[in-house]
């Protein structure tokens, strides 16, 4: 057996030992072998070495038991962190620190109306962890990356971010400038393709996934058996530009007609009222537009058919391309999709009858305006995904 092959399965072990533990209070050394099918040799050796990088720390049992009673073992959560930075909307920057459990210990949102390149949104962001760090109470805290969830697409050729639908950002080389600022790994995703990984990291009896986000933009993240979908330049799902959308409409990034984007979008979805004022920041400019769309009158009647409909429209585009087992709406439109409902739901039952019949899932992944926990949960997700801490 090849040197590679045994550090591979070394990896694989010890990422299983820790998807054990991850999000259990404590176990026994004995306990993690059962769950995880691994010998309790396996785990003792490398549970060991673990807990010599303080990734695990023993905990005492509480019960107590007739002879000696062992360690149990517990995930370090106070030093193990991840950052997250939010960059969906424009001029908000969100900041978050996140433990290995998905639990949020810090966050903060920031208007960066003022800052004009992405390097300086990545010196102010740089500023804002160096504080975080003065008044984090734990010595010797590691953080495994830094995620960063964008409304673009990253580039697997060059690095830069493409497809923008927040213009500073595009063709911006944000991975290299964050990596150079923050001396940690970084990963660098739209919110789709992380909202995807997220529900796959939770729930991984389910091998294929499709989680649609509807935010600055419209994105798609695919799991097609347990892989997530990128194409050979990270293009892959891109559905922005589908063109089911208002053919009146322009788009302003292809300039194309009847781009989905073009409506579903928290910009084209404002723009159904016209006395929303345009100098507002896009969140103020949202949480004004879910006030009225809660008004019931014919207007916002046929605002909600409209949405709806076209919701469902793409959504059945998705499923019968991709035949998930589980379908997720994600992103801001997930706090009136309970209004648009019925017509996304009329949609499904007309053209994936076979899906439904068959037990597909759908789901909506809530924000917490203004917080965006699913944004940065699902970062931390991403970050610990790509984590072999023993390599």
């Amino acid at each position: 057996m090849l040197i590679n092959d045994l550090l591979d399965i070394k990896a694989k072990n010890t990422k299983l030992i820790l998807n054990t533990l991850r999000f259990q209070p404590s176990l026994t050394k004995k306990e993690i072998a059962d769950l995880s099918s691994l010998s309790f040799a396996t785990v003792s050796n490398l549970s060991n070495e673990l807990k010599a990088m303080d990734i695990f720390v023993d905990t005492k049992l509480e019960e107590k038991r007739v002879g000696r009673n062992p360690n149990s073992l517990a995930l370090n959560q106070a030093q193990y962190l991840t950052v997250a930075l939010d960059l969906q909307l424009e001029n908000t920057l969100g900041f978050a620190i996140v433990n290995l459990q998905d639990t949020i210990l810090h966050q903060e949102s920031f208007d960066i109306s003022s800052l004009n390149t992405p390097e300086e949104i990545v010196v102010f962001a740089k500023k804002v962890f160096d504080e975080f760090l003065l008044s984090y109470p734990v010595e010797n805290t590691r953080f495994i990356g830094i995620g960063v969830a964008v409304p673009a697409v990253f580039d697997a050729n060059d690095g830069n971010l493409v497809l923008s639908s927040v213009p500073i950002y595009e063709n911006a080389p944000l991975k290299d400038l964050l990596s150079q600022a923050f001396s940690m790994p970084v990963y660098v995703d739209n919110i789709a393709n992380i909202c995807a990984l997220s529900a796959y990291t939770k729930h991984q009896d389910a091998k294929n996934i499709v989680c649609m986000d509807i935010s600055q933009g419209v994105g798609v993240g695919i799991i097609a058996n347990g892989n997530l979908i990128r194409g050979k330049n990270g293009y892959a799902t891109e559905v922005a530009h589908v063109p089911i959308g208002d053919p009146a409409l322009q788009c302003r990034y292809c300039g194309c007609y009847g781009c989905v984007e073009t409506e579903l979008s928290l910009t084209g979805m404002t723009r159904y009222f016209p006395e929303i004022p345009n100098e507002l920041p896009l969140l103020e400019r949202w949480n004004l537009f879910v006030e009225k769309i809660s008004e019931s009158n014919e207007k916002t009647e046929h605002i909600i058919k409209r949405l709806g409909t076209l919701t469902g429209q793409l959504g059945t585009i998705l499923i019968n391309m991709f035949d998930p087992e589980a379908f997720y709406i994600s992103g801001y439109i997930s706090s009136i999709f309970d209004k648009l409902e019925p017509y996304f739901y009329k949609e499904l039952e007309a053209r994936c009858k076979m899906s439904l019949n068959r037990g597909l899932k759908i789901d909506t992944i809530w924000h917490e305006l203004p917080s965006n926990e699913q944004v940065y949960k699902g970062l931390c997700d991403a970050l610990y995904d790509l984590w072999y801490p023993l390599n």
